[in-house]
């Protein structure tokens, strides 16, 4: 039975102490700890984007953006790596033929995939499936996954198609070094398949209708991920608020006084959450207007999937530039690792970095506004 989101929002702040605990652990790691693990697979997180018809919780894109709000304040790690794995099984159990559906989750109440979109690989077609081949760099929470879903496109053709494959971790090689700024307890390595066959079973077309679950489903990728992408952008900025205006109570500077009755920080702190909340009302209206036309059965068009990337980019980089503002008011104590606000800080500017929040859609914005104002 498909969980409410008042449900699954209260369970994650029921849980906050278990995934603080492992929030620093994580980022030393370069991967979620084996508890984090654990617990995010009690909570069945991978299952809150997958359809009903496989056991999921089938959520909106507004109750999207709140769920991963919640879970990346507890836990940043758990946020970008749930909602890859969320992501992935959602787009399984709406598109895989019923015998892979049945493999995936017929014995599994909550599998765990690590997806790339990117078509990394190339695939070719032999009896019963399809041989797989290429290497995937980004495969955020892999160590930890079940399956991996990869995009491929079809070798050995001018015109490739794209095929979505499935495949048992221990059929993949997993490797690659996670040295990187933010976003250091994903352990986003790379996966590599060698002339691997993928029964016809595991086998996405991505132009093919939908098997089971509405419309959602056949969203582009950018308006898909988009609500997981800026509810953890919202849910770590919103985090880093939070623990610096408890900070700013205890922190003093040489003979400044306490950071918390300085003016100038009063100020800056108050427009920073101004700022972090109008980018959270500014994703959750978009949403809630794209799920008003997705409830009832239409697809959204190319124009108003834009208007979702416009929304993403441009909420992500306001939120994240207020943090990096308020920042500078924490001095040298918030540069050490143990720091959450050091965590917080980097983790915002890493979401930046993801290419559907690019500001490159910006410029098509740009490009309507003329072509409407010149009468084209």
């Amino acid at each position: 039975m498909a969980r409410t989101i008042e449900a699954l929002v209260a369970e994650v702040r029921a849980h906050h102490a278990e995934f603080e605990a492992t929030a620093a652990e994580a980022d030393r790691l370069g991967h979620a700890p084996d508890a984090l693990d654990a617990l995010m697979r009690r909570l069945r997180v991978p299952m809150i984007k997958a359809p009903a018809d496989v056991g999921g919780d089938e959520l909106g894109l507004a109750e999207q953006f709140a769920y991963f709000e919640a879970l990346s304040y507890a836990n940043a790690t758990a946020g970008w790596t749930g909602f890859n794995h969320a992501g992935a099984a959602g787009m399984a159990g709406a598109k895989l033929p019923d015998e892979g559906a049945r493999l995936l989750f017929g014995s599994d109440p909550s599998p765990v995939l690590a997806a790339v979109a990117a078509p990394s690989g190339r695939w070719r077609r032999a009896d019963g499936g399809v041989v797989a081949t290429g290497t995937w760099q980004y495969a955020s929470g892999v160590r930890h996954a079940d399956w991996a879903l990869l995009s491929a496109l079809e070798a050995g053709t001018d015109r490739p198609a794209p095929r979505l494959v499935v495949v048992p971790i221990e059929q993949t090689t997993v490797a690659g070094e996670w040295n990187v700024m933010a976003l250091k307890g994903t352990g986003s390595i790379s996966v590599t398949l060698d002339d691997v066959f993928v029964p016809d079973a595991l086998v996405i077309d991505p132009a093919a209708g939908l098997r089971r679950g509405g419309p959602m489903y056949l969203l582009g990728y950018q308006a898909y991920v988009a609500p997981e992408n800026l509810g953890f952008t919202i849910g770590v900025c919103q985090r880093f608020c939070d623990e610096l205006a408890r900070y700013a109570g205890a922190k003093a500077r040489g003979g400044e006084g306490r950071l918390a009755d300085r003016g100038a920080f009063q100020y800056e702190l108050g427009k920073g959450q101004l700022t972090v909340r109008a980018a959270r009302a500014f994703g959750a209206d978009t949403f809630r207007e794209a799920d008003s036309v997705l409830r009832a059965g239409r697809a959204l068009t190319a124009g108003e999937q834009q208007e979702i990337a416009a929304m993403l980019a441009w909420s992500t980089e306001s939120a994240a530039n207020a943090v990096s503002h308020l920042f500078h008011f924490a001095g040298a104590g918030a540069l050490f690792s143990h720091n959450v606000l050091q965590r917080c800080f980097r983790d915002a500017h890493g979401s930046v970095q993801h290419q559907v929040a690019s500001n490159a859609v910006y410029d098509r914005v740009g490009r309507a506004l003329l072509s409407r104002a010149e009468g084209h």
